[in-house]
């Protein structure tokens, strides 16, 4: 007979029960916080604050700043091995290559979506790390960085006009200028005891904001430096800092395209809030929005009452998403779904 399955909820809680029993039953073992990953090895902080270079039992599989752990120090001195981890209760992630996930940041209170004014604020970019967002029910900022850029009232009209459908959705907008300290008290309040993470695109100046945020950076990314004995950190994975304000900060590695986490087109317009008073009242129950007639969503875009570019962004999603679900809704590649 066949050993019967437990569910997820089950597999969190036996993973949560060997995490308490291991820390109770060995005295060497330490619970730990995860501040980044290098390659086959981890930095992680215990409670007093020092960092230790540890390796990571296999099982365990890929872990990234922000993961609870428990560790047992090495024969050699600042080392350990991590033998144990605590259950996630969010994470984020994105598809990397030949379709495999990869692993940004773990226990992640809220998101921080820093657009930048050069090169650009681009709604798709936004949009799908709304969608990201909306995916884990973690509550989101759009920050809108380098403002310093905005020279003439033309600039800021054109940058308001961009970001009315985000006001309108009720979602917390931050400008801010790294180089003139603009801003940062309101990015303060945001992130205050809570484990955040900032996300965007390469050059939006996420380590910028940070540098801003925590006066000592260098001195800190120095340490971290000598403690992986890489030498000079750049950000190619999450790193976790932790802020005068109180609480964490994971700055992530910029991507070029960020991409959701796949999902069928009925639950994808599900994550566009503005989408929600229009859904159902479509003529044909698997409208997809684009040239059916009686589309309630594509009269609300003709309308003004749903942005061009919000329906763009929705569209560009529904089409990459089609290598995993067919036009009626219906998964076809379930090895590449989580």
């Amino acid at each position: 007979m066949s050993k019967r399955k437990l569910n997820i909820q089950q597999q969190r809680r036996v993973k949560k029960n060997r995490f308490k029993t291991a820390d109770q039953q060995n005295s060497q073992v330490r619970s730990g916080l995860v501040i980044t990953n290098f390659g086959q090895r981890l930095l992680v902080e215990d409670k007093q604050g020092t960092i230790f270079n540890c390796a990571v039992r296999q099982h365990l599989g890929k872990l990234v700043a922000g993961d609870r752990v428990l560790w047992e120090p090495d024969a050699e001195a600042g080392r350990g091995i991590v033998s144990a981890t605590s259950p996630r209760h969010s994470e984020l992630a994105r598809p990397g290559f030949r379709g495999q996930t990869r692993m940004v940041a773990a226990n992640i209170d809220v998101i921080g979506i820093v657009a930048p004014i050069e090169p650009g604020v681009h709604p798709d970019m936004i949009d799908r790390y709304l969608v990201a967002a909306a995916q884990l029910d973690i509550p989101v900022a759009l920050i809108i960085n380098k403002i310093d850029l905005l020279t003439n009232d033309e600039a800021w009209e054109e940058l308001a006009e961009t970001l009315l459908p985000y006001d309108e959705m009720g979602i917390d907008i931050i400008t801010v200028s790294a180089q003139l300290s603009d801003g940062l008290d309101d990015i303060k309040a945001f992130l205050s005891q809570k484990t955040s993470v900032f996300v965007g695109p390469s050059g939006a100046g996420k380590s910028s904001l940070i540098n801003a945020l925590i006066p000592d950076l260098a001195i800190r990314t120095g340490s971290l430096s000598a403690a992986t004995g890489l030498g000079v950190h750049t950000t190619t994975n999450s790193i976790l800092y932790h802020l005068p304000c109180g609480g964490d900060i994971i700055d992530s590695p910029g991507v070029r395209r960020f991409t959701p986490t796949p999902c069928s087109p009925s639950i994808l317009e599900g994550y566009y809030p503005d989408f929600l008073p229009f859904l159902g009242q479509c003529r044909f129950d698997n409208c997809t929005h684009q040239h059916e007639p009686g589309c309630a969503i594509r009269q609300a875009v003709d309308e003004g009452n749903i942005a061009e570019s919000r329906f763009a962004s929705f569209q560009n999603l529904r089409q990459e998403f089609a290598d995993y679900f067919d036009l009626s809704g219906g998964q076809k590649n379930r090895d590449k779904i989580k």
